[in-house]
């Protein structure tokens, strides 16, 4: 048989290999006939540390699911989660799928020993979980794994199965988070996630180098009030009321236990659920990228596109950076090397709901481009390929330019735009995103001159240069050093002046002319026959640098050289 598709499955890349599980992988003898639909019974993997195409079929090998010593042994279930640490794989959630006639297994969780190819049900600790189906799911690092909302009902619990497999589920709320060294769960609250705390079928992206322990980012799926009943089988998912809009990102603060919620702008994608992302930071990590492909909209096939697109943190700013029409949902994405991603699964969105078996062939992958349901896309070139070097993939990440003529900079980082277009919703998350004060000088990309009566549509390009901050510090350095400057070269007149002036032998016989200087004015008093400066706010003011007339004295009185700068207006004793 020849295959035909992948989808509802979990995947994860650990140690440079591709682990899938679960979900359904449809075959089909002729394009004529309907897929038939296949429940995987292994792990299936690709060793990432090779070079390979999506047209060989020996790429594959495959973990056994089948415990000799034991009649029990993991199921392969529907849209759960896989995590690992580099010597483990665990699988938790995922609902029983329609595929057949299954019930769903006791709620526990299952790991796999990579080492010793040996499967078992350990204890866990922490908080008691159910399971849950639809949730997003990411993993930080080699430590813990995430599990956000979900639905939970009948396809998830043998017990509600029992007794009415026909009966709704309902949206829960919750972020799962599974610790991997201690086997042990945490279930924290999703208030501050959006209106309802809720959300399915949406986009979870770990970013671990911001913030103390890092951060989730969530957006798109579906969101309702949580415990109200919803068709799993069925088609009202889909719905635009319920669709989140892709504007609204939240972001979590993982040390805080605090969700963050922020408007992003730009070329906004299509509301959306089913999609997949995978996240590569700047070099000097003054920008994140988030890449995201496929996902299905109102209706699967009613606002669906086949584009890339980025959400670039910390500016909030949507980018679509290629125009494709090779449309796909349910799929997979992860990061290969550091500049590859790859797409796992999935397939065309059809125009029945979302578990029907019978598609045909117009949802399978008869194209090169996702042959077996892989696909490669060069994060540095923007293109799509068919094969993969690690080599090459093993270059480091770089911004392309159309994300750079958005937020600024190169391809090595030197984001210029670090902020939204209406500013941080809060000062946490600026301060949790690493962004210097909104107070502070921003620096902004330039834009054209409006031609005037007064401008010229042509103008100098070293006019429109970017003051980036470096330059503005400069300029206020240069500038206190010329105003430090001046105010020594007037504390040297000063002195001088003191020592030029010898005492006045008839004060009442001086005439004098004095030069009118508006208010307030800094004086000179003479007392005792020394001259002593008056002070405003604190210094002397500027107008010890104004020069000065010489004075007029009567035929008694002994004349006076002055130094031409001197301090302003004297007040003689009388």
């Amino acid at each position: 048989m020849t295959f035909c598709s992948r989808m509802f499955h979990q995947s994860i890349v650990s140690q440079d290999t591709l682990y899938v599980d679960g979900g359904e992988i449809r075959r089909y003898e002729n394009l004529s006939e309907s897929p038939i639909a296949v429940i995987p019974s292994t792990v299936d993997t690709i060793d990432l540390s090779k070079r390979w195409s999506n047209a060989e079929n020996d790429i594959w090998a495959h973990i056994s699911k089948n415990i000799s010593t034991s009649q029990v042994h993991p199921s392969s279930m529907n849209d759960g989660a896989i995590y690992s640490n580099g010597s483990s794989l665990w699988l938790y959630g995922g609902g029983t799928t329609r595929a057949k006639d299954s019930t769903p297994p006791p709620n526990g969780i299952w790991r796999y020993d990579i080492k010793t190819d040996e499967w078992s049900q350990p204890s866990t600790g922490g908080d008691s979980v159910q399971r849950l189906v639809r949730g997003s799911s990411t993993q930080l690092g080699s430590t813990k794994g995430f599990f956000l909302g979900g639905i939970r009902g009948p396809a998830t619990d043998p017990v509600e199965w029992s007794k009415d497999r026909t009966k709704p589920h309902y949206f829960t709320q919750g972020l799962i988070i599974f610790d991997e060294s201690t086997q042990s769960f945490k279930n924290v609250s999703t208030t501050g996630l959006d209106a309802q705390g809720t959300v399915a079928n949406g986009i979870l992206i770990t970013i671990e180098s911001l913030g103390s322990q890092g951060i989730l980012v969530a957006f798109g799926g579906a969101i309702d009030i949580p415990g109200r009943s919803w068709h799993f089988f069925g088609t009202d998912i889909p719905d635009n009321g319920i669709q989140w809009p892709m504007e609204n990102i939240s972001v979590y603060d993982i040390a805080h236990e605090r969700w963050y919620q922020q408007e992003a702008t730009g070329d906004i994608p299509s509301k959306r659920n089913n999609g997949c992302s995978i996240v590569v930071g700047a070099e000097d990590q003054s920008s994140f990228s988030i890449y995201l492909f496929g996902g299905s909209g109102v209706r699967w096939s009613g606002n669906n596109d086949g584009n890339v697109y980025v959400l670039s943190i910390p500016s909030f700013k949507w980018i679509r950076v290629t125009d494709d029409a090779d449309l796909r949902w349910r799929h997979q994405c992860h990061l290969m090397g550091k500049n590859h991603m790859l797409v796992v699964g999935g397939q065309t969105p059809g125009d029945d709901d979302d578990d029907v078996l019978s598609l045909g062939s117009s949802g399978c992958d008869n194209k090169p481009k996702f042959s077996q349901g892989l696909g490669m896309f060069s994060l540095n070139d923007h293109v799509w390929s068919t094969s993969y070097d690690p080599v090459v993939a093993a270059a480091p990440y770089q911004i392309h330019p159309s994300i750079s003529k958005v937020i600024g900079g190169g391809t090595s980082g030197g984001a210029i735009i670090r902020k939204p277009d209406k500013g941080f919703s809060s000062e946490g998350l600026r301060d949790l995103l690493g962004v210097e004060s909104q107070n502070s000088s921003e620096a902004s990309l330039p834009t054209p001159p409006t031609a005037t009566a007064e401008t010229s549509l042509t103008s100098d390009p070293r006019t429109s240069e970017v003051l980036g901050p470096g330059s503005i510090a400069g300029i206020a350095v240069g500038a206190i050093s010329v105003a430090i400057l001046g105010l020594g070269l007037l504390w040297l007149r000063y002195r001088r002046l003191r020592s030029d002036l010898r005492p006045v032998e008839d004060i009442n016989s001086v005439e004098r002319r004095v030069p009118v200087i508006s208010e307030p004015q800094p004086a000179l008093e003479i007392d005792g026959g020394s001259i002593r400066p008056e002070v405003h706010g604190g210094q002397v003011e500027d107008s010890l640098a104004r020069m000065y007339r010489s004075e007029e004295l009567s035929d008694a009185a002994e004349i006076y050289e002055m130094p031409p700068p001197v301090p302003p207006k004297y007040e003689l004793s009388a």
